[in-house]
């Protein structure tokens, strides 16, 4: 029987443990990684944004998921601030209330900046320009915004685009709902003779659910929109602080453009500054 070689025996036990002094180091080393990361994810701000969850297409659900322009705009600029996002749901005027209470950090779902709002709350930097107009059926005698003088139009009771359209022609009728696809509802039903919303998002509807309706010419009034945040609120100024840099990268990338065309089948963001 032959003898072991003990240098051969040596070299073998030497190896063994240089193997397992690497491996020990190499399990510390990505142990304490891990360990950092889940710190690191535990000290990231959560952001509260409220969205209705049924405006199509800017907050809405799909299978489940809340989905839209606004929702995609604000997670892409929330991730490039370093925040992690958790969407509240509810009626909007209810949101704008939960803002006002501390209990959500933001709305990000259409929000007009409007002379009453400026004095409440601080906005965002501009992330999408609407026009106020209105969808008739398709086979009406309607074509323009003052042909709508003495009829009904279904508006959201929360919503800017209403005041806008009241304001634009007093002689126009207003019928009020609660909630922004009731009053989709209302036209398909044949309840009233349009419905008043951006002409981004009525465009994108009719085209999305084949809605036998057109939208007149004309404009009510063109509003910008963004994020209300509280003033006075130390906290609001610093998300300010990091969100409104992150959407000037998202109109430079080009993020913006994309998903105006991906939920309004064109560019509805030329001209922002």
């Amino acid at each position: 029987m032959k003898k072991k070689n003990p240098i051969i025996s040596l070299i073998v036990v030497v190896a063994l443990v240089v193997i397992a002094i690497i491996s020990t180091l190499v399990y510390q080393n990505n142990n304490h990684k891990s360990k950092a990361q889940a710190q690191a994810n535990a000290k990231q701000k959560v952001l509260k944004i409220g969205a209705t969850g049924t405006s199509f297409p800017t907050a809405y659900k799909s299978k489940g998921k809340l989905i839209g322009f606004d929702v995609d705009v604000i997670n892409a600029a929330a991730k490039k601030a370093g925040y992690k996002v958790q969407w509240v749901t509810g009626e909007f005027d209810g949101l704008l209330g939960q803002l006002d209470n501390n209990k959500i950090d933001t709305v990000a779902n259409d929000v007009a900046i409007t002379p009453e709002r400026k004095v409440k709350y601080n906005f965002s930097d501009i992330y999408n320009k609407e026009e106020t107009t209105v969808a008739v059926n398709k086979d009406s005698n309607y074509n323009t915004l003052n042909d709508l003088a003495g009829k009904t139009i279904a508006g959201a009771s929360a919503s800017n685009n209403t005041k806008n359209l009241q304001n634009y022609n007093s002689k126009i009728k207003l019928k009020l709902y609660d909630a922004r696809d009731i009053t989709f509802q209302a036209l398909l039903a044949g309840h009233v003779d349009g419905v008043v919303n951006t002409r981004n998002n009525l465009q994108a509807l009719i085209k999305a659910q084949n809605y036998p309706w057109k939208v007149v010419k004309g404009s009510a009034a063109t509003v910008d929109i963004a994020l209300p945040f509280r003033k006075d609120d130390s906290e609001s100024t610093k998300i300010l602080k990091k969100i409104n840099p992150a959407i000037k990268e998202l109109k430079k990338d080009g993020t913006l453009k994309t998903l105006s065309e991906k939920y309004f089948g064109y560019d509805a963001t030329t001209g922002l500054k």
